[in-house]
């Protein structure tokens, strides 16, 4: 496992999270000062007495969200108070390129999963639905964007502790990415999806792939709204209950040829790299 500094800076960020009152707000990015590590947004919340709306205040931000093309954007977040400053955490654009077709998209997917039994769920061999999500550059991604390109999915989220759950698939999937680099597999991709959307921002989960050291040009971790991801948990037939301040689920990871079929499913949270590769090398 790669301890590294985007890890720590990560953990002392959930730290920081829970010890501070937050505001949500939305807002439209004015400018980015990445020397003072800040956004200045123009806030647009109606109501909310410590910002009032149309007034323009200089955030603080982590390293990840600097590292998004926000500018222009409109954005969601929390806002704290804390080291005599105001930080934007969770942040999340609003609009950009493919955000209505994303909506539309997603509108379809509730639709079908919504008259689904409880017994049905995407198995080997199937083929799974189109769905559009944010991905780790702020940027929509639809899934089927993906066509023509193998890819290993697997689902996460940030904040988990267990070790031999979530940080046990985010290494294997960065090994897997290595191996593949390695013998020569071009064509294969790497998505990662968080069952945590309200936290895990396109800013935080770029920081957890480079605390995992995972190479981004063919890894795509993504988040969406709490009612996307409910419909993707029940189409690829994963568990979730939220106990005790932290989410117990059930694991699967995939692999999805290059025309959208699952090639292969493995329970559980043991998959090798060995086996993932041996089904990649026979697509």
């Amino acid at each position: 496992m790669h301890y590294n500094m985007s890890r720590l800076l990560l953990l002392l960020f959930l730290c920081v999270n829970a010890l501070s009152a937050r505001i949500a707000i939305e807002g439209k990015v004015q400018s980015v000062d990445r020397e003072e590590r800040k956004l200045s947004v123009e806030v647009l919340t109606e109501g909310v007495s410590d910002f009032p709306s149309g007034t323009v205040v200089n955030f603080r931000v982590a390293s990840g969200d600097l590292e998004i093309g926000y500018l222009g954007r409109k954005i969601r977040a929390n806002a704290s108070n804390y080291g005599n400053a105001w930080h934007l955490e969770q942040v999340f654009p609003i609009d950009g390129l493919g955000a209505k077709a994303m909506a539309d998209i997603n509108r379809r997917l509730h639709d079908a999963t919504a008259t689904m039994s409880r017994r049905k769920y995407l198995k080997q061999g199937d083929y799974i639905p189109n769905f559009a999500m944010i991905d780790e550059d702020g940027e929509i991604l639809q899934i089927r964007q993906m066509q023509d390109k193998a890819f290993v999915l697997n689902f996460i989220f940030t904040r988990c502790a267990v070790p031999n759950m979530c940080p046990a698939s985010s290494t294997r999937m960065e090994l897997l990415q290595e191996k593949a680099r390695a013998e020569g597999i071009e064509n294969l991709n790497f998505v990662t999806i968080s069952f945590d959307p309200a936290f895990d921002s396109p800013g935080i989960l770029r920081t957890y792939a480079q605390g995992y050291g995972m190479e981004l040009e063919n890894f795509h971790l993504l988040t969406g709204t709490q009612e996307l991801v409910d419909d993707l948990l029940r189409q690829f037939g994963i568990l979730t209950i939220e106990e005790d301040g932290t989410i117990n689920h059930t694991m699967a990871t995939f692999l999805i040829d290059a025309k959208g079929r699952i090639a292969y499913r493995k329970e559980g949270s043991s998959w090798t790299v060995n086996e993932f590769m041996k089904a990649a090398g026979k697509l």
